[in-house]
């Protein structure tokens, strides 16, 4: 979903978004929702997991690539430090911007944690 799969296909200018692409970011989705304990009141990660959208890109970018419509070809390492380090620069400039009142602030219950 959002923001991985976009990011995804931005970090290596991929032409389009293909079916596979989507799958590899469900797969990835699935794999830390695993990794975190699958119960009844956690099957999928919530947008406070944010760690998932640079892994979900990486393996977006990384099925671009192996599907041919990548313009860019990065390692999968390269794709997940870039993607970790422009999400999470993006998060923090929105926590900058609710605080100095340039945007409304998240409804309550919706904040992003302080990590």
């Amino acid at each position: 979903g959002f923001p991985g799969i976009f990011r995804g296909t931005l970090d290596v200018r991929a032409k389009t978004i293909t079916d596979t692409m989507c799958i590899a970011a469900a797969r990835e989705l699935a794999a830390l929702a695993e990794e975190r304990g699958l119960n009844d009141e956690y099957i999928v990660p919530t947008m406070d997991d944010w760690e998932v959208f640079p892994r979900e890109a990486a393996a977006v970018g990384v099925q671009a690539i192996k599907d041919g419509v990548a313009r860019l070809k990065l390692s999968h390492q390269e794709l997940l430090d870039r993607a970790f380090d422009i999400i999470k620069r993006a998060r923090e400039q929105t926590k900058v911007m609710m605080r100095e009142g340039f945007i409304p602030p998240a409804p309550p219950g919706t904040e992003p944690p302080s990590n």
